[in-house]
């Protein structure tokens, strides 16, 4: 079973044009192709990376952004509110006026302070 799986995905129709076979491929006459092992070094080359950009956003980045007065933006939290969040959760993140009307009479809020929380709880999901 394992060598009929292992046949299927290497077969030629599917990786290949028509008139091309894997024997092709092979290493001859001062050519060299490509191998499927030269994709072994990705995986240490994306942890060198990785670790490269926590170093650089740590003792270069940073003090950098301190050196230039570039400071992140704190963003206002929506207050809790146990029916506006049901309503995000469940029917949407932007609702329309005549729900707004509803939500604000629901909760006790005014419409644009119904509006506010729903703009601030949009960016409390977006990413930093």
């Amino acid at each position: 079973m394992l060598q009929t799986l292992y046949d299927y995905f290497w077969w030629e129709r599917l990786w290949l044009p028509v008139n091309l076979t894997w024997a092709d491929l092979e290493d001859r006459d001062g050519r060299v192709y490509a191998k499927a092992s030269d994709l072994y070094i990705t995986l240490p080359l994306a942890l060198l990376f990785l670790i490269v950009r926590y170093f650089f956003e740590l003792y270069v980045a940073t003090p950098l952004a301190a050196l230039l007065n570039i400071k992140e933006k704190t963003r206002l939290r929506a207050p809790p509110n146990a029916t506006l969040e049901h309503f995000y959760l469940t029917s949407g993140k932007q609702p329309k006026q005549v729900e707004v009307e509803l939500l604000s009479r629901q909760s006790g809020l005014s419409g644009r302070q119904v509006e506010r929380w729903f703009r601030r709880r949009r960016n409390q999901d977006r990413p930093s």
